[in-house]
């Protein structure tokens, strides 16, 4: 009868023990009935070897060893299966001698029953540790080490200190296993704190990071519609002086002109050329943006220049509008600071080579910028919506692996960024 006794309470055990394990790992992709017959290896094993020898080598074997071999059916690495092998067993002893010691205090020394009050403690351990302790055990890496630590050397101490102080088992050793309780959950306790705090913190700078990509966002929003308002202002022209330019035409064909008629469109075909896309690859947003930037240019009389690869693999489109709309944004914001009658020009190079993208971006420049401007500040009057263009072009070139280089050469300001594609 106590031998029945004993299996069913095992069987309790041994799923408590399912459920701590499933704590702290991930099942499987295996069948639900390899992983069933596994446990139920683990409890025939634990379960004969108990009943047939019960000695303090054997039921410490007959538990470390088949927990140790069922962590084989979740994905982890060995060291941590055996971390949370020991960690298991840890567990279960320390409910077996505080249950043993209240017992022993109270002259109720029945082994089945303090076994059941035990297993009892230890499936309540495991229910707590499936529905909080998953959470909890997402410990950031900065503290993780020290986390696990705790995690295994408070209870080991404690359950040391508690076999030690407990010999022979009274009242005093009663109370000494309460404050060992306590202690280790004012532990826990404390230590959950740490890591909420430290997570609210993370959070914290997590949500001051997104706050300042809205910035950059905005900054970049408000740089788009000021180049459409540019491009808007050119076309008008455009529309404005192709009137009287077909009025031109107009009269010396009435007059019968037709060599002058000629000559004069053939002098001025540039309005309408200029206008003409200056790129075409793959990607519609690098067209949209070099085609775009490079007319603006043009209007204001910079020179553009541009040679580019057709395909842009593993870079995001939304960091390629960044990086050009921003490299091109300052290069044609210097050009622009060039008298009219001096030389303005702006090249655009790309190229690829084994999965390294770079980005070449010249100026023309009126005297040296670094001297003056090492960290390159803007130097518009509105500080609060301008000058996040070099800062964009970094965090991108960081996010690829890249780099990114400012340097000038003869009156030629350069930029140059590459990215590894992902």
């Amino acid at each position: 009868m106590e031998g029945l006794i004993y299996l069913i309470i095992n069987v309790l055990r041994v799923y408590a023990i399912c459920i701590l394990i499933g704590v702290f790992f991930q099942k499987k992709d295996i069948s639900k009935w390899v992983f069933l017959f596994s446990y139920i290896v683990f409890f025939a094993v634990n379960s004969f070897l108990y009943l047939r020898f019960n000695t303090v080598i054997v039921n410490i074997a007959s538990n470390l060893i088949p927990i140790f071999l069922i962590t084989f059916l979740y994905n982890s690495k060995i060291w941590k299966k055996a971390f949370v092998t020991f960690l298991i067993y840890a567990m279960a002893m320390f409910w077996d001698s505080v249950v043993y010691a209240v017992f022993y205090a109270l002259h109720m020394e029945n082994v089945l029953v303090s076994m059941f009050v035990s297993t009892l403690m230890l499936f309540a351990t495991a229910l707590f540790g499936r529905s909080f302790m998953k959470q909890r055990l997402q410990v950031p890496s900065a503290i993780k080490a020290i986390y696990y630590f705790v995690l295994v050397f408070i209870p080991l101490g404690s359950i040391i200190i508690g076999y030690l102080a407990m010999l022979p088992w009274n009242i005093k050793s009663l109370i000494i296993a309460v404050i060992l309780l306590l202690l280790n959950f004012f532990v826990f306790y404390l230590f959950d704190q740490i890591i909420i705090s430290y997570k609210n913190q993370h959070e914290l700078d997590l949500q001051k990071k997104q706050n300042e990509i809205l910035k950059l966002q905005e900054q970049y929003s408000r740089q788009y519609v000021k180049n459409a308002d540019q491009q808007y202002d050119s076309i008008r022209k455009i529309r404005h002086d192709m009137k009287d330019q077909l009025s031109v035409v107009y009269a010396m064909l009435s007059e019968g002109r037709m060599n002058d008629a000629m000559d004069y469109i053939s002098r001025n075909v540039d309005i309408i050329s200029s206008h003409y896309n200056i790129i075409n690859t793959d990607s519609i947003i690098v067209n949209a943006v070099v085609n775009s930037k490079f007319t603006v240019a043009e209007t204001v009389g910079i020179n553009v220049q541009c040679s580019t690869v057709k395909k842009f693999d593993g870079i995001d489109e939304m960091d390629l509008c960044n990086i050009l709309s921003n490299m091109l944004d300052n290069a044609i914001t210097a050009c622009m600071k060039i008298p009219e009658d001096k030389e303005r020009f702006v090249t655009l190079e790309i190229s690829c080579e084994n999965k390294i993208y770079r980005f070449v971006v010249k100026n023309s420049i009126n005297g040296s910028v670094l001297k003056n401007n090492r960290k390159l500040l803007t130097s518009k009057s509105d500080k609060k919506h301008h000058g996040f263009g070099v800062k964009i072009i970094r965090e991108i070139a960081g996010k690829y692996k890249g780099r990114c280089e400012f340097f000038e050469q003869e009156n030629v300001f350069c930029c140059m960024v590459t990215l590894m594609a992902k």
